[in-house]
């Protein structure tokens, strides 16, 4: 019996999952808004990491204000993610 190759939508959605906990290590470093903005920014509309994880409550921005004086961090949330998938 031959198994089945997996589908589109499974493989966008493992690279979603991938490219996330990227993103939450990438932040678990300490980054500017800035930072993020510039590393992160995506035109893609299938690869939203950035947007997602803020709607997902895995980041948060402190210190709203200039660019770079703000902070992207992970909330309790993202850090049980990234916590939870061996980073």
């Amino acid at each position: 019996m031959r198994a089945e190759a997996p589908s589109a939508e499974t493989s966008e959605k493992a690279a979603a999952a991938a490219l996330t906990l990227q993103f939450l290590a990438f932040v678990a470093d300490g980054r500017s808004y800035g930072e993020t903005m510039e590393a992160w920014r995506s035109t893609c509309p299938r690869m939203p990491i950035w947007e997602d994880a803020v709607r997902d409550g895995l980041v948060r921005i402190e210190n709203v204000g200039a660019m770079n004086s703000s902070r992207v961090v992970l909330t309790a949330r993202g850090k049980a993610r990234l916590g939870r998938n061996g980073a």
